[in-house]
């Protein structure tokens, strides 16, 4: 595993005045800003990683010291957007948590990987 640099916003007012307000296209980035932020008030330490060449969108170490993998997608109805998503986690050699965060309705496990709808995981419902 890498870590890579990317930036995420306290205050989306300033990306919205330097890039524009065009929220549709951007709604993945959007909920991947949402993520990082929740993941830091929750108070862990947060990266972005690499396994092989595939983004790890979040690695997260909470104050125990447990780490959990973390990708975000606003869907992942469409076949090919879940292997994307899904790909990651197969290049991760340990046995931390993998899960997957969308808007979708749809929650359960996938090989080993918990899809979780986001909204419900923003209100604490998995803990």
């Amino acid at each position: 595993m890498q870590t890579q640099e990317k930036y995420y916003l306290v205050d989306l007012g300033l990306r919205n005045a330097l890039l524009g307000k065009d929220l549709a296209s951007n709604t993945g980035h959007l909920l991947e800003n949402v993520v990082y932020l929740e993941l830091f008030r929750r108070g862990n330490q947060v990266w972005v990683g690499k396994a092989d060449m595939l983004e790890v969108d979040f690695i997260a170490r909470n104050k125990a010291g447990y780490t959990t993998y973390y990708q975000v997608s606003q869907t992942v109805q469409n076949p090919e957007t879940l292997a994307r998503e899904l790909a990651p986690f197969d290049k991760i050699p340990d046995h931390n948590e993998r899960i997957l965060l969308t808007m979708d309705y749809e929650t359960g496990s996938r090989n080993g990987v918990r899809q979780i709808n986001l909204i419900d995981w923003l209100l604490g419902m998995y803990e």
